[in-house]
């Protein structure tokens, strides 16, 4: 009975193998060939770079580069303002932010509170005939031709675009002073900022300079005026037979004080606290703030009002300047009483006046002379 059994395991056992090796026997036999082939082909296209383009293979030469898109040419959008005069904008539309923002509102005005500007080229400013730039001039104060006034002041108008004003056609730029500025390295032969700096605290104040050195063409003037904390603390000191404080308190009264007669700490008092100041510099301090800016020590000269260290240049210009009779585009007509004044005598007695000269070969970026 044995014999039967032992030949019916053996039958089983050969034709469970038989199941298990058959989908063995029965596939393909791989080309090697073809295999490493596949495998070269699966590294190549593992090298790609993410752009698409190849990397470094002999026999994969990267695509010639794309070639620059042309400049856009300029737009021009009007802004709503009183009495039917408008400040006129300039821009390219691919730099602003957001790009829809000019979609006009209801009533015709636009939202430039949600738009900021981020380039304006040197060919654009050539194209104004812009080639130096005023600062913090507050808004009666716009130099003419050849000028361009920014101030954060302005209002109904975006930042950081070139603009027209309304009344006398002379261009105005609203920006704050302690952000990057959009214009290129190099763009200006004269940066000039009159009684600004004390509203903006030391940090900022070096994040303006900073910028300003980049803009300043290499051989340009940077000119920075200010209050001077030292005349006011000498005058506090010798209060007693130095009548600075009285005589600065004459041309400007403290403000929302308990009138005269004004004693010596309303007034030190008054030109810390009031007008919107934040910090008031000597030129110890301003050294420090132009040296975390990144600009050469031997670059700064403690000045005066017109003071025979600033270049014919910039005399010239200055000069021309307040002379200027007509506003832009008056076509003769009589300028709106706003007025260009530069180095204004009334500000001397108390001002610290500071020259910064660009080096010619100089970096733009004051970041390179940093560390």
């Amino acid at each position: 009975m044995r014999g039967p059994k032992v030949q019916l395991t053996a039958m089983a056992i050969v034709g469970c193998a038989y199941c298990l090796l058959y989908p063995a026997f029965a596939a393909p036999v791989v080309d090697m060939t073809s295999f490493q082939e596949q495998q070269e082909q699966h590294q190549h296209k593992a090298d790609a770079l993410p752009d698409g383009s190849a990397s470094s293979s002999t026999d994969s030469p990267p695509p010639p580069p794309a070639r620059a898109a042309p400049l856009e040419p300029l737009s021009s959008h009007e802004y709503h303002c009183k009495e039917g005069s408008c400040n006129v904008c300039h821009f390219r539309p691919s730099e602003i932010s957001p790009r829809n923002a000019f979609q006009p509102l209801p009533g015709g005005d636009s939202p430039q509170g949600r738009v900021e500007g981020t380039n304006v080229t040197g060919a654009e400013l050539a194209e104004y005939g812009i080639r130096f730039l005023q600062v913090g001039g507050d808004w009666w104060n716009k130099c003419g031709d050849g000028w361009l006034n920014a101030d954060f002041v302005y209002t109904r108008l975006p930042v950081g675009f070139v603009c027209e004003d309304w009344r006398t056609g002379r261009y105005i730029l609203r920006q704050d002073a302690g952000h990057r500025w959009p214009f290129e390295d190099g763009s200006f032969d004269i940066v000039y900022s009159e009684h600004m700096f004390e509203h903006i605290l030391p940090m900022d104040g070096a994040t303006f300079l900073r910028e300003m050195y980049r803009v300043l063409r290499p051989g340009g003037i940077m000119r920075v005026t200010t209050p001077d904390l030292e005349k006011y603390l000498v005058g506090y000191v010798q209060r007693k037979e130095n009548n600075f404080l009285q005589e600065h308190a004459a041309r400007f009264p403290p403000m929302g004080k308990l009138g005269p007669p004004y004693t010596a700490a309303t007034i030190v008092n008054n030109i810390f606290r009031n007008y919107e100041h934040r910090w008031v510099y000597d030129f110890e301090e301003f050294v420090a703030c132009a040296a975390k800016a990144g600009i050469p020590k031997e670059a700064v000269t403690h000045s005066s009002r017109l003071g025979p260290d600033l270049p014919p240049s910039f005399r010239e210009a200055v000069e021309a300047a307040e002379v200027v009779a007509t506003a832009r585009r008056q076509k003769g007509k009589r300028e709106d009483p706003t007025r260009c004044w530069l180095e204004q005598e009334v500000r001397e007695p108390e001002t610290l006046y500071v020259t910064i000269k660009k080096p010619l070969g100089a970096a733009h970026d004051a970041d390179a002379h940093a560390g």
